[in-house]
């Protein structure tokens, strides 16, 4: 739901916090994403649920018990992660700007949103002074997402860090910036609670 960039920036605080020095976890970051290089349903790779109230959401507890056995390798912790961040995002972000808009002004929201997505690559790497780090691919055993695809996202990735500087200085027309940063660093402090939480009783 967020950007790769905006994945990246989380994955890294979460590298940080949780004193993680492993590019697969950076790739199980951004991995769910994969979907569209695949040319496959969202739905599949982010194991998207609906509540009662007929919201989907990234149903990250269901990855969890899935590939439990796998939750300590960095792939599968990153990819765990992503789904959990696009929960927040959506929470946070998308339902309060966009989901409930009317048509057409939604539609106008939508591009809006996602040239937004492109000008904030360059004001997020600057801002956490992130760098591209190359990411090898490994053979992954994960159902939903083919890992062959997977440097064709990596390339996607490369190219965020090449032309970070392409629309930086435009000015942001839905999101703003404090805001992203906001729900960014709130979405590294829930996932390290997580950790703490289901991650430490599913290893027990």
């Amino acid at each position: 739901m967020g950007s790769r960039i905006m994945h990246y920036c989380i994955s890294a605080g979460l590298a940080r916090e949780l004193m993680i020095n492993d590019d697969q976890f950076f790739l199980g970051s951004i991995a769910p994403d994969v979907h569209k290089n695949m040319n496959t349903p969202k739905s599949i790779s982010h194991f998207m649920k609906e509540d009662n109230d007929g919201k989907f959401f990234a149903d990250y507890l269901e990855f969890n018990h899935k590939y439990l056995r796998y939750m300590k390798d960095p792939f599968y912790l990153g990819y765990f992660y992503h789904l959990i961040s696009d929960v927040i995002w959506v929470e946070e972000i998308y339902y309060k700007k966009i989901k409930w808009l009317p048509q057409p002004e939604k539609k106008e929201a939508q591009l809006k949103y996602y040239r937004d997505f492109w000008r904030l690559n360059g004001k997020l790497i600057d801002y956490y002074s992130l760098a591209y780090r190359p990411i090898d691919v490994k053979p992954i055993e994960i159902e939903e997402i083919d890992y062959r695809y997977l440097p064709e996202l990596i390339k996607d990735l490369e190219v965020d860090f090449l032309m970070k500087d392409e629309a930086k200085a435009e000015e942001l027309e839905i999101l703003e910036f404090e805001e992203v940063i906001d729900v960014l660093e709130k979405t590294v402090r829930e996932c390290v609670a997580i950790s703490m939480n289901i991650l430490s009783y599913s290893g027990s």
